[in-house]
């Protein structure tokens, strides 16, 4: 980091927010479907294709626009990326049919799709060696705030001043964070390879690198899908009481940042194996325990736990992949990522079907298996600094 750059707190910080930002949107629709649907003459259904305009717009930008970093610097796209999203909630506001609200949250998708690759590709660029795995998981607690504090506290906002205030605030919020996010435009430097989802899927590892996020975020989304249903129809439990689900899942996740350390210390090659091995177990056990609704609840703080470790070393490793290509390769990633939100519903619903939520938790434990034995190879395929002082966390290639 250069001598100019700002303090490496406020670096973190700044980009922790835009993460809880887009985070939050993605989230939001669910608790307001209601509020919203009545104000703009569509049932819950209609509403939540905004929701899908959201996803299908991270996922194209993502693998289209996020390329654009490694040209020209993932800060300055990171703040354009910001401008729209900006623009995209103050448009979700004044929304006055469903079909403009659909229309600005597919904005909000485009801008997010561009964001998030590039926050990513940010925090690899300012973390100091050996301190990647603190840096990039205290940026990731940017998911626990949207999940624990943006969504919740949206969603009762919206009760006292209206769902359109909601998003008025996040563009203000939003507007905040692109004032502080300029001195990152300063220290990711433009010039590097004319890269395309194309070029990165060349990269060596990549391959593999995309079966690894597969691995990770689908086995989440086929058991988070159905956690709801789980409590409300399996278990005859409250629509409150299925929301403190995602409250302990989400204190678990921001909870790890504490242990990242671990992961500078261990080093990535020889821990991702057993966090994914980890995370198998607690599927296993979320299912062989699913009819305590305790029990259940105690399981998602270790799932919570072990998905941050796993989201962690999943973006180090691809991040070292090609420091040349780091957007298009995180762009993949993103794109790879809302596919599986997309996918989820429906291979979760074949496993719920048949066995509930063991039939979920079941398929999840199955697609972290596969991705800890594909990771056994990482210790002989990655590089890694010669000095034995040195954390064992790998450089990225020359």
């Amino acid at each position: 980091m250069s001598p100019s750059a700002p303090p490496l707190w406020i670096s973190i910080a700044t980009l922790m927010c835009a993460i809880a930002i887009v985070g939050t949107n993605a989230l939001l629709l669910s608790p307001l479907v209601q509020t919203v649907g009545a104000d703009l003459a569509a049932s819950p259904a209609q509403v939540l294709w905004a929701s899908s305009g959201y996803g299908l717009g991270v996922a194209a930008a993502a693998l289209m626009l996020a390329p654009i970093g490694d040209r020209i610097g993932a800060g300055r796209l990171l703040r354009m990326a910001l401008v729209a999203l900006t623009l995209g909630f103050i448009a979700s506001a004044l929304a006055p049919t469903l079909v403009a609200l659909i229309a600005a949250q597919v904005l909000c998708g485009i801008a997010g799709g561009a964001a998030l690759p590039s926050i990513y590709t940010m925090a690899a660029v300012i973390a100091p060696k050996g301190r990647e795995a603190r840096v990039v998981g205290a940026v990731l607690t940017g998911w626990t705030l949207s999940l624990v504090l943006g969504v919740s506290l949206a969603a009762w906002s919206a009760e006292l001043v209206g769902w359109r205030m909601v998003y008025g605030a996040l563009a203000a919020l939003c507007a905040l964070v692109w004032g502080l996010s300029a001195p990152l435009a300063r220290l990711d430097e433009p010039g590097g390879s004319a890269s395309s989802p194309l070029s990165a899927l060349r990269v060596p590892g990549m391959g593999r690198g995309i079966l690894a996020s597969v691995g990770l975020m689908l086995s989440f989304y086929v058991t988070y899908s159905y956690t709801g249903a789980h409590a409300t129809v399996t278990l005859g439990l409250s629509t409150g009481q299925a929301g403190l689900l995602p409250l302990i899942y989400g204190l678990g996740f921001g909870g790890a940042v504490l242990l990242d350390p671990l992961l500078d210390r261990i080093g990535m090659a020889r821990a991702t194996t057993p966090v994914f091995l980890a995370l198998s177990l607690v599927y296993v056990a979320m299912g062989v325990f699913g009819a305590s609704y305790p029990l259940f609840l105690a399981l998602a703080v270790l799932w919570g736990i072990f998905q941050h470790f796993g989201l962690n070393l999943l973006v180090a490793r691809l991040t070292v992949l090609d420091a040349r290509q780091r957007g298009a390769i995180m762009g993949l990633y993103s794109t790879t990522t809302y596919l599986s939100v997309f996918a989820a519903p429906f291979v979760g619903g074949i496993g719920f079907q048949a066995l509930g939520i063991l039939g979920c938790v079941l398929i999840s434990a199955a697609l972290t298996t596969i991705a800890a034995i594909e990771a056994l190879s990482l210790r002989r395929t990655l590089p890694f600094r010669t000095d034995p002082a040195a954390p064992d966390v790998p450089d990225a290639p020359a």
